[in-house]
């Protein structure tokens, strides 16, 4: 019983604090993509550096179009693309559209060898994976570059695109 006691109050003494954090990165989130939005990028970054490294895949994806397109910060390709990456694999539970966006950010990436080398299987596999999150949009663009890959090489893509896709939405 005394066992018992014990958990029971160190849940009480815990739990405040750890709610209280989830809320304070929740606000802080928010102020920075509001930042973002405003176009005040040196107090947006400030904001996401900060929140990026606890694996908040929102706070990656701004740091790395901060990163591609200069925002506020000198362009830094390779972490662009790092940031990117991963919040490619990471946005679909929390932003569907933010993850479409960041998918396709990734595929041009790939497709022009922008912070990484050009890969042209990689950037149809990830245009494939956005397209098959939402049909409707993107499908022009993954018919342009099915144009520079074989039909076979376009099934073998599209199957490790869908287990991707698998573990993204079960990720």
């Amino acid at each position: 019983m005394i066992k018992f006691l014990k958990i029971i109050t160190t849940i009480l003494i815990i739990s405040p604090k750890i709610l209280m954090s989830a809320d304070m990165s929740g606000y802080l989130l928010n102020k920075a993509i509001e930042e973002f939005n405003n176009k005040n990028y040196e107090s947006a970054y400030k904001s996401l550096t900060n929140i990026a490294p606890t694996g908040n895949p929102v706070a990656n994806y701004l740091l790395g179009q901060m990163y591609l397109k200069g925002l506020g910060i000198e362009p830094n390709y390779k972490i662009a693309y790092d940031k990117i990456l991963y919040s490619s694999q990471k946005l679909f539970k929390h932003d569907k559209s933010l993850a479409i966006e960041s998918q396709i950010t990734l595929s041009n990436m790939y497709a022009n060898g922008i912070g990484t080398d050009i890969d042209e299987s990689k950037a149809y596999m990830w245009s494939f994976i956005a397209y098959k999150t939402s049909e409707n949009i993107h499908l022009t663009y993954l018919e342009s570059l099915q144009s520079s890959i074989s039909a076979e090489d376009i099934k073998n893509i599209e199957e490790k695109g869908l287990r991707l896709l698998k573990n993204i939405i079960k990720d």
